[in-house]
Parts: C-alpha cells; sequence; structure tokens
C-alpha cells in the first residue's frame, strides 16, 4: 500500500490503523509525481489518495497513476465530499472513494475490498454512482450551480465566495466535470452548458 496525502499526521495515523490489519505500507508522499515514481517501483495493491493535495486537485493524475502500476486499485480517501468529485474520481479510474470522516471499520474494510480489486464507495456518499454508467452525463445540483456562475463570467474565487466553498473545491468540480464530459477548456465547459440547457444565461454572453 502506498499513501498519498500531503498531511504528515494524516499518513500517519492511517498507517497506524492499517498495519494492524494486515496492510503493509511500502510508501508514502505528499506529492502526486513522486507517488507515480513509488508505485512505479513497488506495484502496491492499493494506493490511498487524497483528493486536493498543495499542488492543487489530482483528479488528472490518477489515470497515469495507474499507467505506472496497471492493476493497482486507488482509493481516494478525502475531506472532499461533493458528489461531482466522487463520480469525477470514479470517472478517472479511481475504484472507491471514502470520507475522512468515518469509521476505523469501514477504513479497513474499505481498503481490503480495493486491495482486492473491487470498488467502494462509502454509502452516505452514494454507493450507486460506482455501478450505473449514466452516472457520467448527469449534473448533480452543486456543478450545475458552478456552470451558472462560470457562464456569467465569475472567476474561481468568485464563485467559491458564492457558494461558500473553498477555490481547491471549485477548481477540483471544474477538474472533475471535464474529465468526465471530455472536455478541456472553460469555455468547452460553457458551450456544453448552453446546449444542455444547464445555465441560466442563453444570452450572447
Amino acid at each position: 500500500m502506498v499513501l498519498v496525502d500531503d498531511h504528515l499526521t494524516v499518513r500517519a495515523g492511517t498507517r497506524a490503523l492499517l498495519e494492524p490489519e494486515g496492510f503493509a505500507v511500502v510508501g508514502e508522499t505528499a506529492c502526486e509525481r513522486e507517488a507515480a515514481v513509488i508505485v512505479a517501483q513497488q506495484r502496491p495493491d492499493l494506493l490511498m489518495l487524497d483528493m486536493v493535495l498543495h499542488t492543487g486537485p489530482v483528479l488528472a493524475a490518477i489515470a497515469g497513476l495507474l499507467k505506472a502500476a496497471p492493476g493497482m486499485g486507488i482509493l481516494v480517501h478525502s475531506a472532499h465530499e461533493d458528489p461531482a468529485l466522487v463520480r469525477g474520481a470514479l470517472a478517472a479510474g479511481a475504484s472507491g472513494y471514502l470520507s475522512k470522516n468515518t469509521s476505523v471499520p469501514e477504513l479497513v474494510l474499505a481498503a481490503r475490498t480495493v486491495a482486492s480489486g473491487g470498488r467502494y464507495v462509502q454509502p452516505r456518499l452514494g454507493a450507486d454512482l460506482a455501478d450505473v454508467p449514466e452516472y457520467a452525463r448527469e449534473l448533480s445540483p452543486r456543478e450545475r450551480q458552478i456552470l451558472d456562475l462560470l457562464t456569467d463570467g465569475h472567476t474561481n474565487r468568485e464563485v467559491a465566495a458564492h457558494l461558500a466553498v473553498s477555490v481547491r473545491t471549485v477548481e477540483s468540480i471544474r477538474a472533475a466535470l471535464r474529465n468526465r464530459l471530455g472536455l478541456v477548456s472553460r469555455a468547452d465547459l460553457v458551450a456544453y452548458a448552453r446546449r444542455n440547457g444547464s445555465v441560466r444565461a442563453q444570452g450572447n454572453r
């Protein structure tokens, strides 16, 4: 198992909880680039990955991490619980998603499930998201709110202030949307929103 989290105490705590359950931690880091090197060398069964590191959202790194260690399961272990991020992580290739606000038994269960090749999404975050292919074409209310505000011309910081969330959360949801919908830029997102009637503004913005 490899741990990727930019909080040293979180990594230490996760190690302390899982090693007595039979897990062997073969590496840990706070950086997704270092993680790619570690997993390529160690080929672990499980990578536990925080959704947002000090370098920013990690959605775009998931595919590269899987390429570095084919067959490895990725369990996102994050304080970010927005459904859009759960969908984005699963669409990017993660096998599971677990809140940091969870019980020790569930942490162990999720880790064992993903390490053995299964999929696990914390029930209250929407376990059915892992099994319904159509989810990639559906937008949550929060995703629609963000698309509305972006199409209205607001910056990430303004969107975050309006919705009372962090700028990193807005960036993560935008990245999740782009990845899930196969889009590249902000302009692509706005065009998608207008085509699908997902935004208020339909004028000449």
